[in-house]
């Protein structure tokens, strides 16, 4: 029985360190490249730098710009449940729309009634999830990037 446990708890110890190394020193940079995004914005855009945490990542261009964050474990919440929390969220002025066709689940946020705010397609694909967002397009020309742009990373994960 304490070799059943050991071996759980090691399981587990590995699986816990390969996910926390998975996306350690701007890993999130290295899910899409910069021509990958200079295609999909359809505007060049400098190499993808490192915000915020190494799960997170931008690729700026002239007028557009994409950012990548993935989903970290935080306040008791895995990535999944993260995911769950914000596709069910009912917060004023701000539209929750599913979309299919990329990962396991996902959908469009953005702001209503607004234009080229800036438009965010979280995806879940297995207990990972993350989110595109891009700037600077209309939300249907949006929509058609963000989209490219999370398949290309849902390969990936």
């Amino acid at each position: 029985m304490r070799l059943i446990a050991f071996t759980v708890a090691l399981i587990g110890g590995i699986l816990v360190s390969y996910t926390a190394r998975s996306f350690a020193s701007g890993e999130a940079c290295t899910l899409i490249t910069q021509i990958q995004v200079s295609a999909a914005l359809e505007v060049p855009v400098g190499a993808g730098t490192p915000i915020a945490s190494p799960s997170t990542c931008q690729w700026i261009g002239k007028g557009w710009f994409a950012t990548l964050t993935i989903t970290q474990p935080l306040g008791g919440k895995g990535p999944v449940d993260r995911f769950n929390a914000g596709k069910t969220s009912t917060m004023p002025g701000i539209t929750i729309e599913p979309i299919s066709g990329v990962g396991d689940d996902a959908y469009y946020v953005y702001f209503s009634n607004t234009t080229r705010a800036g438009l965010g397609l979280v995806v879940r694909k297995g207990s990972s999830a993350f989110e595109i967002r891009v700037y600077g397009f209309d939300i249907d020309r949006a929509k058609s990037v963000a989209k490219t742009l999370c398949q290309t990373v849902a390969g990936k994960i």
